[in-house]
């Protein structure tokens, strides 16, 4: 009995206290636990979508898939693409203390998922301990949740089971809720140019929308072959044209490369990116190109239709001594320029020009010209001076071309025939195409005379000398010497400045050399400038947001065939583009 009213007295005395105690602070705690599982949902739907999209713009950036168009929506940017899928872009904050879900690309060239947590970048592993790929065959959308003990969880299976999310030590990772930084940070569109850029995970990624411009993109580009120092094969011509933009489409680059002949004669065809063949690798500012070659028969072929694109341009100036000791070789040699220079014009996009020497002075010029005005200009030789033919004393430069004349004044110190002279006139007053290839012939039957004159050296065409005065966008030098019933084998001379192997033009810019007789008994078919030209390429790549008209750019070219026997490279340095 008495138990019972100890029991009944209890009972009043807590409902007393019951009837004075303050629960707000219970109720806050309740309600802000109620929010923070309100915002992780509200969390867990934003990842899953970014991770979703992700999954799109690794398919879009390996070139399975291009954008379509890209629609602007409250909070970010929605992407359609080319299969039909869509990417929904937000500025959504993450959790702060969720896995920063993100992709990487491996040593294989393949993406794989990553995750990052407290700042540590790691990738994601499945239950076997491999790597998550993003795409292909055996890829896996990653879809994450706070499990019921209040961890972070994520499944590989579309939902069907999860697993805790680990940290490096091992440990599962406590979601609250709490907002972090969003996963896409700095979106933006540009209608005019097309691009979207994104930065996810503070990674800038760009995509371009509209149709797919047939180029093979950067991202499938992957590595290429590393040549040690010593292990070339042979020697990369020295010179490539401007980059461009294609006339059909401005959305793709190109730039000319000559034919590439290897020291056993053989004319190289090359094959870019994604061929089973390929040969050929272009970096541009240090940054990989997926690249499409159209080879020289294909070009000469397209050439024949006008097609514009397919249009290996060339511009060939001919550099000829023009001094007594070569009245032998003067008719030969230009019948021989023009019928050449009239049979290469009919399938080539190709432009000529001629510099003349009598000793120590410029004495003919003629302008970067067509074949039918090269001929008229050769044609001109009259008396018993058969070197005429090449505009002595200037008499013959045509009308619009007078200004040659009085530029000639400033090139008359030579210390006798001299190839240098006429090279550096050339080109320092020439009107050349821009994007054109730049080819020099080059014959004498002496040496290279500068007068100790440096600007005249053959050494301003040696990257190696302090004399070096030449570009990557000048030209190769082709050489027809026929001085050695007179002078001798020429490759012994050391005489800098006075008397140079004149041969050496064409050995310091990687073009070729043609020793014959006084007689001029050859075809400039069989001078390997011809199958620079007809064996030349067109080199193409997409315009990427890091390339624009009037940019400088380096441009490195790897060539290495698969059996590794054919190997070489060189950087082409300070290459402009240039409009279409």
């Amino acid at each position: 009995m008495k138990l019972k009213s100890l029991f009944l007295w209890l009972l009043v005395i807590i409902g007393a206290v019951s009837c004075k105690y303050d629960d707000g602070e219970l109720w806050d705690k309740v309600n802000s636990l109620d929010d923070r599982l309100t915002n992780i949902e509200n969390q867990l739907t934003q990842m899953n979508t970014n991770i979703t999209s992700m999954g799109a713009i690794v398919n879009a950036l390996e070139g399975n898939v291009y954008v379509t168009s890209v629609t602007e929506t409250e909070d970010g940017y929605t992407i359609a693409f080319s299969d039909g899928t869509t990417a929904s872009i937000t500025n959504g904050a993450a959790g702060k203390d969720a896995p920063v879900i993100g992709f990487d690309k491996d040593t294989d060239g393949k993406y794989y998922w990553t995750q990052t947590i407290d700042g540590v970048q790691s990738w994601l592993t499945d239950a076997d301990g491999n790597k998550v790929p993003v795409t292909g065959n055996d890829a896996v959308t990653p879809q994450l949740k706070v499990g019921t003990t209040g961890y972070w969880m994520i499944s590989y299976d579309n939902g069907l089971t999860f697993t805790e999310v680990l940290d490096e030590g091992g440990n599962p990772v406590k979601a609250l809720g709490e907002d972090g930084d969003s996963w896409f940070g700095d979106v933006s569109y540009d209608p005019t140019s097309g691009i979207l850029t994104l930065v996810i995970n503070g990674e800038t990624i760009e995509l371009t929308a509209g149709e797919p411009t047939g180029i093979p993109t950067d991202v499938q580009a992957g590595t290429p072959p590393t040549i040690l120092a010593g292990e070339e094969t042979f020697t990369m011509p020295t010179s490539i044209s401007a980059l461009s933009i294609d006339p059909n489409n401005s959305r793709v680059g190109r730039f000319n490369l000559a034919g590439i002949r290897t020291n056993t004669g053989e004319w190289l065809e090359l094959y870019g990116t994604g061929d089973e063949k390929q040969n050929v690798w272009v970096e541009i500012n240090g940054k990989q190109k997926g690249i499409k070659v159209i080879n020289g028969e294909e070009v000469a072929t397209r050439s024949r239709s006008n097609s514009p694109v397919s249009k290996a341009k060339a511009d060939i100036i001919f550099l000829v001594d023009n001094s007594g000791s070569m009245s032998e070789e003067a008719n030969k040699v230009a019948e021989e320029i023009i019928r050449w220079s009239d049979k290469l014009s009919q399938t080539m996009d190709v432009k000529f020009g001629c510099v003349g020497i009598d000793h120590r002075y410029i004495n003919g010029a003629l302008n970067i010209t067509d074949a039918v005005t090269l001929s008229e200009y050769l044609n001109c030789s009259s008396g018993v001076r058969r070197t005429q033919h090449y505009g002595e004393s200037m008499t013959h430069v045509p009308a619009d071309m007078a200004d040659l004349k009085q530029k000639a004044q400033g090139y008359t110190n030579a210390g006798g025939e001299c190839g240098g002279i006429m090279l550096h006139y050339a080109d320092e007053n020439f009107t050349f195409r821009e994007g054109a290839n730049r080819f020099y012939v080059y014959f004498t039957d002496e040496p290279n005379q500068p007068g100790g004159n440096a600007p005249w050296s053959v050494l301003t065409v040696n990257k190696d000398s302090g004399d070096y005065n030449w570009d990557s966008s000048k030209g190769v030098i082709y050489t027809v010497y026929s001085g050695l019933n007179l002078y001798g084998d020429p490759h012994g001379w050391q005489n800098w400045y006075v008397k140079e192997d004149p041969t050496l033009f064409s050995t310091y810019t990687g073009g070729q050399i043609i020793e014959t007789t006084g007689a001029f008994e050859i075809s400039l078919d069989e001078l390997p400038v011809t199958g620079a030209i007809t064996q030349s390429f067109i080199i193409q790549f997409n315009i990427t947001p890091d390339l624009t008209v009037g940019g400088v750019y380096d441009v490195t070219i790897l060539i290495y065939s698969s059996d590794g026997s054919i190997k070489s490279q060189y950087t082409y340095e300070d290459i402009q583009l240039i409009a279409a």
